[in-house]
């Protein structure tokens, strides 16, 4: 058994894939589908009789796409901490869900990017507040009433 070290995947759905309406109702549900597609692109190099676990952290919907962050055998994952930028620094994969399928590794730009969000999601969301975080930009910009920190809001 090969054990699968730490990967943040972010799954970017178009309003085009059959899998839209699915990104947001049961978000949960395509977690399995993004790992086998990873699996299948060889970007995921477990070897199991089961999926590894997965923790979905955050999930955003625009007008034509929605976004979906998660965790892939992160044991040190804590939501207490998860504001800190030491504890965002995980490899990151992505699975575009269009007209086609695609899936790879982010670049350097795209990884900070991606984890510098889910830290600022969990500064936006507030002390005790836990994953996933969601913000719909279909029914106009998000209120955050409690974050840890309001200077990072600007």
């Amino acid at each position: 058994m090969v054990e699968q070290k730490p990967l943040r995947v972010l799954v970017i759905i178009s309003n085009t894939n059959a899998y839209w309406e699915q990104s947001w109702s049961a978000s949960e549900d395509l977690l399995p589908v993004a790992a086998e597609i990873l699996k299948d692109y060889r970007l995921l190099k477990y070897i199991y009789n089961h999926q590894p676990k997965m923790k979905l952290l955050a999930k955003q919907r625009w007008a034509t796409r929605a976004f979906l962050v998660f965790d892939i055998s992160n044991t040190s994952y804590d939501p207490e901490k998860g504001h800190l930028p030491e504890q965002n620094n995980l490899p990151v994969a992505v699975v575009r869900l269009g007209k086609t399928v695609q899936a790879y590794s982010a670049n350097p730009p795209a990884q900070n990017k991606v984890n510098k969000d889910i830290a600022r999601a969990h500064n936006d969301n507030g002390i005790k507040s836990l994953p996933p975080f969601v913000v719909d930009y279909t029914s106009g910009p998000p209120l955050y009433p409690n974050p840890r920190d309001p200077s990072l809001l600007l």
